[in-house]
């Protein structure tokens, strides 16, 4: 079987992916890792030292840099996703067992290619719930890290860049939410897949 999670941050995304590998043999692709590959030689020519530097190097969508990094970043990512479907389709037809940990911001890539992965790979949304949300905005409150934010940003007269952050932020993760839900072949809820009982077995079971 070949499946592609996708969801937010800290959705159990990685959890499960690494399990799946780990315990029942998946070959195990991160989005996260191969993206920062293709990055690495980009932030170098532009004087920052290493992966660890992506937040400053991309920046907030009111920074003068932000428009074109967050632009090559995504260009990465549909560089990565390109790359993953072919993949998955030299592996259609045999038994190989492929899972797709994605990033994110998956949902901005092309929608020819989220067409496309839904066809040959099952695509499970994993669904985070209302407490995690507010944990997330708390956070990014405290410290906001770069994001891509394709149209949700937007800044209101009279804002400060922190204010209008802060306003948008949440309605990022709303459009966010729906997105991966449109896109999915099935949407599981993450007090489900990160029950201790919720063995292998149910995965499985629940996605087909």
């Amino acid at each position: 079987m070949k499946i592609t999670l996708i969801g937010m941050s800290n959705a159990g995304k990685s959890y499960w992916s690494e399990k799946l590998e780990k315990e029942q043999g998946y070959d195990r692709l991160c989005c996260d890792d191969l993206i920062e590959k293709k990055l690495e030689s980009i932030l170098k020519k532009q004087g920052y030292s290493g992966i660890e530097e992506v937040s400053e190097w991309m920046g907030q969508p009111y920074d003068k840099q932000y428009k074109q990094n967050s632009k090559q970043y995504l260009n990465c990512e549909i560089s990565v996703m390109k790359e993953v479907i072919k993949l998955l389709e030299n592996n259609q037809k045999n038994n190989k067992k492929i899972v797709i940990d994605t990033t994110g911001s998956v949902i901005y890539v092309d929608r020819k290619i989220l067409s496309k992965l839904a066809q040959i790979s099952k695509i499970v949304h994993i669904e985070i719930p209302l407490f995690l949300k507010k944990e997330m905005i708390k956070k990014y409150i405290e410290n906001p890290k770069p994001v891509i934010w394709g149209d949700s940003y937007k800044k209101n007269n009279g804002e400060t860049n922190k204010e209008a952050l802060i306003r948008c932020y949440p309605e990022l993760l709303d459009y966010r939410s729906k997105k991966y839900g449109k896109y999915a072949n099935v949407t599981l809820d993450y007090f489900d897949v990160m029950n201790k009982r919720f063995n292998f077995e149910k995965f499985i079971r629940r996605i087909k």
